[in-house]
């Protein structure tokens, strides 16, 4: 069935007069006959009947306008949908970020992309969670990008670094340790530490390296319930700084010798990305992030 016979059909139906619509859409108004002429003999029913030097729709041809009519806004509605996708002013991202980045360099970083006229109509579509689950996220192309860390054996992905999170050590204010300013991994040695589910392994691979043992308390999903736990001193733990620690009971502990957890930018190294993801990953490569405490 033609679409151009349909939405002529359609515009008929709202005015109900052959020679106003001709004229609407430029054409003769013989032409226009045929074009509904072509509908009534695939539906097999006429769709007007005559109403003095007017039309007017027939039962059957009401029913038909509410069909059709409906189908022809989901199509404009999907039209509508790729043209905000494609617009390098009016696009749409999908951006995946794990949890340590969401409290204030996610909203920093999108401060900073909006502040610019051109790229101040962009809309964002967020999911957060732990690397894993994130490059998932990728790999089924529900996220453009993910921010966060790198994974071994992940041929599919094209990771791109982009900055290293400064690590700090948190303890109870009675904790012993709060009496410190600066801690080394050999002093966490000697207290349970609480951890994220991360399945990179990072906060492991630090003591593993170091040739020190790994007194793990427990496993929480996210950063926040970490320094909860960590309030009523239920362990220690390592994670990158953010200004929202002071607002737990917690003691924040540099390091002697200082860590940093580097973070990347993660797709699909297929990725057909339509032009507003990719302004977006020019400016978070061009960006120069230099995270301090």
């Amino acid at each position: 069935m033609n679409i151009q016979n349909i939405e002529a059909f359609c515009r008929l139906a709202e005015v109900e007069h052959y020679g106003k619509v001709a004229d609407e859409l430029g054409i003769a108004q013989p032409s226009l006959s045929r074009m509904i002429r072509r509908i009534e003999d695939e539906v097999g029913v006429n769709l007007f009947k005559p109403s003095g030097r007017n039309i007017k729709l027939t039962k059957m041809g009401r029913l038909y306008y509410q069909k059709v009519r409906k189908g022809l806004d989901e199509i404009q509605s999907g039209a509508d949908t790729i043209k905000n996708i494609v617009d390098p002013y009016f696009g749409s991202i999908d951006l995946g970020f794990i949890f340590t980045l969401g409290p204030e360099i996610i909203p920093q970083l999108l401060k900073q992309f909006r502040s610019d006229p051109e790229r101040s109509n962009y809309k964002f579509k967020f999911w957060q969670g732990n690397t894993p689950r994130l490059l998932e996220h990728v790999k089924h192309e529900t996220c453009d990008y993910s921010i966060c860390s790198y994974l071994n054996n992940e041929p599919e992905i094209e990771f791109t670094h982009l900055m290293d999170q400064p690590l700090v050590a948190i303890v109870a204010k009675s904790h012993p340790y709060a009496k410190k300013e600066q801690v080394s991994l050999a002093d966490l040695s000697k207290i349970p530490m609480i951890l994220c589910q991360d399945k990179t392994y990072f906060i492991e691979n630090l003591f593993k390296k170091a040739d020190l043992p790994l007194n793990i308390a427990c496993r929480v999903e996210e950063d926040q319930a970490l320094a909860g736990l960590v309030s009523i001193d239920f362990g220690g733990a390592i994670l990158p700084y953010n200004n929202l620690m002071s607002f737990h009971d917690i003691a924040v502990l540099t390091f002697k010798e200082p860590l940093y957890r580097p973070v990347y930018l993660a797709k699909r190294k297929d990725a057909q990305l339509p032009p507003g993801a990719q302004v977006f990953e020019n400016f978070l490569k061009e960006k120069d992030f230099t995270l301090t405490i």
